[in-house]
């Protein structure tokens, strides 16, 4: 299976030994993904509880931001933040040590003129693009009337394009305009559901200007002039738009499952509902539970790219590599994803490699750390290895 040899390989790939940390304190700074942030969060907690010296910081900035941190040391990024933005730790110094995110790089991000290839020139080493938790899209909602939603591709596009406005056209005998809440900062939320979106909408379900959909970290960009249908409301970040979500009366937006109802053991969790998918490969509805999720990821469909790990030395070297692109799956939640790490292959101070590393392993192989992963609907790499 793709995600337990995954983990086998980045355990004999590991930066430097995460055993032990030195006497002296430092701090790795990072940031990125805010449906990451929670789950990381609680890791970072329970590491500095463990060894007080490996510290963190993490600002959830949205995965545009943290991927632009990271690829240019840009520790700016992480500074001037909205009251909204989750934020854990303090920064100390100027170097970004890594950076996180739902959508995976691509390839014009990795021109380095500096260093001719996929090093970066302002960071330690060549940088490495590693999945670290599978993701699954909740489609939430806030409707208590409707108990259970099931929605098929042609009902989410129909909702997320503005053709479909009034719950009475998705659910016989309701009624009143869906708000549809989405995310206004760069976010690999939007890029994973986009990229189901650019794999399913077409002309007679949906009314994107662009066809196929576009797939992007700014939702708004596959609007018109970048502006979204008048029942649409935009927020920065995912606790925000859980919050707006809550708020506002049969409101609908997409959202990772650790802010929805679906996640009674998240420290997130909010009254959002949280919609069944139709799985049009295997005709069965589908809700973003861990095993459901896990079942989509292992069996990717039509279109998806790097469904098991490079299998050479020169193909290892590319990021491109690592991370599979899974538009739509042959049976399970039909819209997953990873979120990412964006690290360095060698630190110039050890002792920030430790704590990466170490952090990266405890992910991977610790079952409380997983558990945390677990707890926050997410699928844990390797699976086999996850908490009850």
């Amino acid at each position: 299976m793709f995600r337990t040899l995954l983990a086998t390989t980045v355990a004999a790939a590991a930066l430097v030994s995460g055993a032990a940390f030195a006497a002296t304190t430092f701090t790795a700074n990072g940031g990125g993904s805010s449906l990451a942030a929670p789950t990381y969060i609680a890791e970072y907690q329970k590491i500095t509880a463990t060894y007080p010296q490996a510290l963190f910081s993490y600002e959830a900035v949205g995965s545009g931001a943290g991927q632009n941190a990271f690829l240019n040391n840009d520790i700016t990024q992480f500074e001037n933040l909205g009251s909204g933005i989750l934020t854990y730790g303090t920064i100390v110094g100027t170097t970004v040590h890594f950076g996180a995110s739902d959508a995976y790089l691509v390839a014009s991000q990795l021109t380095n003129p500096a260093t001719g290839g996929y090093g970066l020139s302002n960071v330690d080493g060549p940088l490495i693009q590693l999945p670290t938790i599978g993701v699954g899209i909740a489609m939430a909602y806030n409707y208590p009337a409707i108990t259970t939603l099931n929605l098929t591709d042609d009902q989410v596009c129909g909702i997320l394009s503005g053709k479909l406005t009034n719950w009475s056209q998705v659910v016989p005998g309701a009624s009143g305009t869906i708000t549809v809440v989405y995310r206004t900062d760069g976010s690999g939320t939007s890029f994973l559901t986009t990229q189901h979106l650019n794999a399913v909408c077409n002309a007679s379900n949906s009314n994107f200007p662009i066809l196929p959909v576009p797939i992007t970290k700014s939702f708004n960009t596959i609007f018109t002039n970048g502006v979204p249908p008048a029942n649409f409301v935009g927020e920065d970040g995912s606790q925000a738009v859980a919050t707006e979500g809550v708020a506002v009366p049969q409101s609908f937006t997409y959202l990772s499952p650790d802010y929805t109802d679906i996640n009674p053991k998240s420290a997130n969790t909010t009254s959002l509902q949280v919609a069944y998918v139709l799985n049009a490969n295997d005709g069965v509805y589908y809700q973003p539970t861990v095993k459901n999720t896990e079942t989509g990821l292992a069996n990717p469909g039509a279109g998806s790219t790097n469904p098991t790990p490079p299998n050479t030395k020169t193909a290892a070297q590319d990021p491109l590599n690592w991370v599979p692109s899974i538009p739509v799956t042959t049976t399970g939640y039909p819209i997953v994803g990873y979120t990412t790490v964006l690290v360095s292959s060698c630190y110039a101070n050890k002792t920030i490699g430790k704590i990466v590393s170490g952090w990266l392993n405890a992910q991977y192989f610790d079952r409380p750390y997983q558990a945390i992963i677990v707890n926050n609907g997410f699928a844990p790499l390797p699976n086999t290895a996850a908490a009850p």
